[in-house]
């Protein structure tokens, strides 16, 4: 039994660093999220002054970088304040494990101190000692609460009451608590009167949800730096950053890139193909089912089988409209169908677009002349021929 585990754990590995699809991992930039860098780098700026705290709230939908925006600012803004002689320190919270104000004060002290007894301590002799380590290092302190909103409805606003009075007795600034607060919901309304005030209505950076186009160079940017050269070429980081586009989700797409390169990883081959994404988005967030397919009249469902057929044999993430076109023609005369015209198989593909059976979109770089370009986002073309082969055989 050790020599197999032996044997799969020394084996060679398409992964040059995993750790880099972690959800924990904090890259060093953040495309996209430049405009939003700079709003919280003017928020803080009086920190480099000697100025009191600021608090600020970061929200959007899940996915769209909130934890890794807060964390990236704090690491950055405490490296450029060194520089300048000014010292930041930064702890974060998860909120959703440290659900209380004790066990919240308890994971800031453990920054400081990693051997903080865990026990023993009230809420106020920890506030106090968190005090004293701020005098003595003269030191402005970010405190990130990510998943806020747990916090606050479990234990209410004494946490974030009692963090911004710290601004109120350190008058002369040497040390301060600042306070980004990192939400799916505006946690400014779970906020009792006394704690709202301290949150400039200014002082809120919303997230919008990716797309393609800025999904992108943050794939790219992982796949530079989770997998060996060549593993997973360009074609297929569009594909990720199409089949995730839907969701918006950078999460998502990186879940895609781990899983794709595992898929693959497992088969034993050296690079990833276009059917180790289309299992991985199968397994991420399955949406052809064989239900949905048998809804399908049938020449929409022999469009599709072209389709599947199309990107099976080429190896491809995509396909043209001609190439499906011309399967399509084959398709039907195998099942004794009379090809419909050009017009209306334009119009089978729009509706299996819109349905989510495809994802059609205009050709790029790297392709002669205007045409589009079709990809199955969620299913293995293997999988998808093998499905609507049996329902169109069923009586």
């Amino acid at each position: 039994m050790r020599d197999i585990i032996a044997g799969e754990l020394g084996g060679p590995t398409l992964f040059k660093d995993a750790s880099k699809l972690s959800y924990d991992y904090v890259p060093e930039r953040l495309p996209g999220r430049e405009e939003e860098m700079a709003k919280l780098a003017r928020a803080f700026r009086g920190l480099m002054q000697g100025g009191a705290g600021q608090h600020v709230l970061i929200t959007g939908p899940v996915g769209t970088g909130k934890t890794a925006l807060s964390k990236a600012f704090a690491r950055d803004f405490r490296a450029v304040a060194k520089q300048q002689n000014v010292n930041i320190e930064y702890a974060d919270v998860n909120c959703r494990r440290r659900s209380t104000e004790g066990a919240a004060l308890l994971q800031i002290l453990t920054h400081f101190d990693p051997r903080f007894p865990d026990r023993g301590f009230s809420n106020s002799e920890m506030l106090e000692n968190l005090r004293k380590r701020l005098e003595r290092l003269e030191a402005h302190l970010i405190v990130i609460l990510d998943e806020a909103d747990i916090l606050l409805k479990k234990s209410g606003s004494d946490l974030i009451y009692n963090l911004t009075r710290f601004n109120e007795e350190s008058s002369r600034a040497k040390y301060s608590v600042s306070i980004i607060m990192v939400s799916q919901v505006d946690a400014r309304a779970l906020l009792d009167e006394a704690a709202q005030s301290t949150f400039k209505r200014t002082n809120v950076i919303e997230l919008p949800k990716y797309n393609a186009e800025t999904l992108k160079p943050i794939i790219h940017d992982r796949v530079q730096l989770a997998f060996h050269q060549g593993v997973f070429r360009e074609e297929l980081e569009e594909m990720v950053a199409d089949t995730a586009d839907p969701y918006g989700d950078a999460r998502y797409a990186i879940e895609l890139l781990q899983k794709s390169g595992q898929l693959a990883e497992d088969a034993g081959r050296e690079k990833v193909v276009p059917e180790d994404v289309r299992a991985a988005a199968a397994e991420s967030h399955p949406f052809v089912t064989e239900t949905k397919l048998r809804e399908l009249d049938k020449h929409k469902a022999l469009a599709l089988l072209a389709i599947s057929r199309v990107l099976k044999k080429s190896s491809a993430a995509f396909c043209t409209t001609g190439e499906a076109e011309e399967r399509y023609a084959l398709v039907c005369e195998e099942w004794g169908e009379k090809p419909r015209a050009h017009t209306q198989f334009w119009t089978f593909l729009k509706d299996l677009d819109s349905l989510g059976f495809i994802h059609t979109k205009r050709s790029g770089k790297g392709i002669i002349g205007t045409t589009t370009l079709i990809s199955l986002p969620d299913i293995p073309a293997k999988v998808l021929e093998e499905k609507l082969l049996e329902i169109l055989k069923a009586p």
